[in-house]
Order: C-alpha cells, then sequence, then structure tokens
C-alpha cells in the first residue's frame, strides 16, 4: 500500500464563485454599465445589494439590485423600468 499526502483539494479551498455580472465596469447587453456598489441593500429583495449603473447612450445613473442587472434596460431613453433611488456614499473610516 502506497500512502499519499492528503488532498489540498476540496470543498474548504476552493475561491467562492464570483457573480460576473455586477463587477464594475461590466456592461449589459442593453449597453448599462455597473459603475459601483452602493454599499446597501435593496429593500424589495432580501439579500440582494444595491449597484450603480449608467447607461452607455445617455449617462443616466440610477440603481438597481444585483440579481437584476444583466436586464436591465436604461429608465430615461430606453424605456426601462424606473431605477432605485442612488443612495449617497456611506460614511468611511478615511472621509
Amino acid at each position: 500500500m502506497q500512502l499519499r499526502p492528503p488532498s489540498i483539494r476540496g470543498r474548504a479551498t476552493r475561491e467562492p464563485a464570483r457573480a460576473t455580472t455586477v463587477e464594475p465596469g461590466t456592461t449589459n447587453h442593453h449597453g448599462q454599465t455597473v459603475v459601483r456598489k452602493a454599499g446597501r441593500a435593496a429593500d424589495d429583495l432580501a439579500g440582494q445589494s444595491i449597484y450603480i449603473l449608467r447607461c452607455k447612450s445617455c449617462g443616466h445613473e440610477y440603481g438597481e439590485a444585483g440579481i437584476r442587472v444583466h436586464q436591465r434596460k436604461c429608465p430615461k431613453c430606453d424605456g426601462g423600468k424606473a431605477g432605485l433611488p442612488v443612495p449617497e456614499p456611506e460614511p468611511t473610516l478615511f472621509g
């Protein structure tokens, strides 16, 4: 019988999956670009954060829950639903 060192591959060592649709700079197929994470939770969807989107056509910025970012259309120029209000940034340790 040949002994092998314990495998380091396993559930505990895997990196968590990253949602690429909410990474800043990502643009959906309707031309809406993720600007940043707003740092607040969406009121209507438990467990979802608000992200700030910017329309590539008109520059309009609005908020949306992360789960809906991939399907959003601009509410100003493309007939999309009204977005969530853009929350004020939370104060940080440095300002």
